[in-house]
């Protein structure tokens, strides 16, 4: 079954980050802006940088396979990216004012599973243009509604976030992966995600219902 239109498998994504470190303390949220609530670790706390720790932040979806894709826009003075240990290695946007470029860290930003690559170093991490096309896919239709607190909205199934969902947000489904793991979704409303915006979450973050 083909996919449909903003819909991608692992072998359309390819992306890569860089480090930036953190110029003063900040906060990782689930939105562009300072209003948006912060991202949570498992452990129920806000997710943060310190002075000094770093943000590995994101390049563009690069189906080209290029090894220094550009990095993704700042959106309302923030950027995407994901925390670098020792802070929590989660995903969420971060005040641009907050971060510095830092390319001469030795340390790689692999990605926050160590399975993309560092645009500074594309084959050190083992992660550049290593995606495989997506296949047996299942149709998915009807709406439904995150009850999740929050959940990543993916390029590709178990792939790399770039927004979020919140609970009682609305999508509507598109695909299903053949392990039922991944539903393809179209937002409908929600906060930090235009409508029409397309992507992959986890199917047990969703319910069936909305509008």
């Amino acid at each position: 079954m083909s996919l449909p239109r903003g819909i991608f498998g692992p072998d359309q994504v390819d992306v890569g980050y860089e480090p930036w470190q953190a110029v003063r303390g900040t906060t990782l949220r689930v939105g562009p802006s300072a209003l948006a609530p912060p991202v949570l670790s498992d452990a129920g706390e806000p997710v943060a940088l310190a002075i000094g720790q770093h943000l590995g932040r994101q390049t563009t979806r690069n189906p080209a396979c290029l090894d220094a894709p550009p990095l993704r826009a700042a959106v309302n003075g923030f950027v995407w990216g994901y925390c670098l240990p020792p802070a929590v290695r989660k995903s969420g946007w971060m005040q641009l004012a907050d971060l510095t470029p830092d390319t001469a860290l030795e340390r790689l930003a692999c990605g926050p599973a160590n399975v993309d690559f560092d645009r500074r170093r594309p084959q050190a991490c083992g992660g550049h243009c290593d995606g495989r096309p997506l296949r047996d896919v299942r149709d998915a239709s009807g709406p439904a509604v995150v009850e999740a607190r929050e959940v990543y909205l993916r390029y590709a199934p178990g792939s790399t976030a770039f927004r979020y969902l919140l609970r009682g947000e609305t999508v509507r489904q598109l695909r299903r992966s053949s392990n039922r793991q991944w539903t393809a979704v179209e937002v409908r409303t929600a906060r930090w995600a235009a409508r029409r915006t397309r992507g992959w979450v986890l199917s047990n973050a969703l319910r069936p219902g909305g509008n």
